[in-house]
């Protein structure tokens, strides 16, 4: 009797969670009520409000339902030793995984990103304030500007090395959110390889990368081996 009812109730949890994915993405976060959310998963508001005290959290155990496998190349990544050559292979990571759609549910977390801008900016600035503290990449970043500057093979800058790996995250979004529609808002000129492949050493050299550090680790072709 207790599995019987245990497994019901993760049923119908991961029903709730399947069934916000397709709302949120219509409507955004500020923009859907959980009224609406109750009704498309076919559970009662005291019901959802039992498995997730607010929209916050309840879109956040949506994201994590879908990271699974992803969360763990990402982990594999980030416990590498800092260096100049974890720091080139965290960003190709970055910038390929978000160009090539391999972030789980990439388009609906860029979707209602841009939607919480156009609105009060809460939800916004609660995703940011989450990457700062808890992204485990952002951080990793950091270490590794670090690590390559005692490696000398930074140029000096008056950037603080966590803000450069925040901006280096801020560029890599950007650059997916113009490939949201089907036809991407600009025309690069250049194929999804060739992007991922000059973002990569545009961000690199903005972060303060040295061009010969970055000839010497940046190989992208053994990097996406390395990946898939």
């Amino acid at each position: 009797m207790e599995t019987k009812t245990r497994m019901s109730c993760e049923e119908r949890k991961c029903r709730i969670l399947e069934a916000v994915r397709r709302i949120f993405s219509r409507k955004g976060l500020e923009g859907t009520t959980t009224r609406e959310l109750a009704k498309e998963a076919g559970v009662s508001e005291a019901l959802l409000y039992k498995h997730y005290p607010s929209k916050e959290a309840l879109y956040q155990a949506m994201l994590e339902s879908c990271d699974g496998e992803f969360m763990g190349e990402v982990k594999k990544i980030t416990s590498l030793e800092s260096s100049t050559s974890t720091l080139v292979t965290l960003i190709h990571f970055m910038v390929a995984a978000l160009l090539r759609r391999r972030v789980p549910e990439v388009e609906i977390r860029l979707r209602l990103y841009l939607q919480s801008i156009l609105g009060d900016g809460e939800f916004a600035r609660l995703i940011i304030k989450q990457k700062q503290e808890d992204c485990s990449v952002i951080s990793k970043i950091a270490d590794c500007i670090q690590a390559a500057t005692r490696a000398g093979d930074m140029d000096p800058s008056p950037i603080p090395a966590a803000l450069r790996a925040l901006l280096a995250d801020r560029l890599a979004f950007m650059l997916v959110s113009e490939h949201l529609p089907e036809k991407p808002a600009i025309d690069f000129g250049v194929s999804k390889d060739k992007l991922i492949e000059n973002a990569v050493w545009f961000i690199l050299r903005g972060v303060g990368m040295k061009e010969n550090a970055i000839r010497r680790y940046y190989n992208p072709q053994a990097l996406e081996l390395l990946s898939a």
